[in-house]
């Protein structure tokens, strides 16, 4: 009879210090998907904004010549300078650039000639992602 008692508080024990882990668990994950849920939703806002402007366009290049992320941080922040870029990404590897910008403050040539000035070669891709 002591052995089952003393089984049983083990037992609530074990219930009580598992329970103390995973609430704080379920409560991170909560959390982190509301945060993720209110991400998504300011992007598509913002993507809807910017898709009613005439003006805003995307381009993607394909660059050779970049060999690690310290290049395609350098792509990055050249492109990031160009007035008028809205939104850019630079994916290495895959050595894809996707530039999304106002076509009445910059143009492609002048994005390709930022690129090809930190000494990588530059092909479009696509005009109109």
């Amino acid at each position: 009879m002591e052995l089952d008692t003393k089984s049983l508080m083990n037992n609530k024990k074990h219930i009580i210090m598992r329970s103390l882990i995973l609430i704080p668990i379920i409560a991170l994950f909560l959390c982190s998907y509301n945060a993720q849920a209110q991400s998504n939703e300011t992007v598509k806002q913002e993507v809807n904004a910017e898709s009613n402007n005439p003006n805003i366009t995307t381009v993607k290049f394909k660059i050779t010549g970049i060999t690690c992320a310290g290049c395609s941080n350098g792509i990055y922040k050249a492109v990031k300078a160009v007035d008028g870029v809205t939104e850019h990404s630079v994916e290495y590897p895959g050595d894809i650039a996707i530039i999304q910008f106002d076509k009445t403050k910059t143009s492609i040539e002048a994005l390709k000639a930022v690129i090809e000035k930190k000494g990588y070669k530059v092909e479009l891709l696509k005009d109109k992602v």
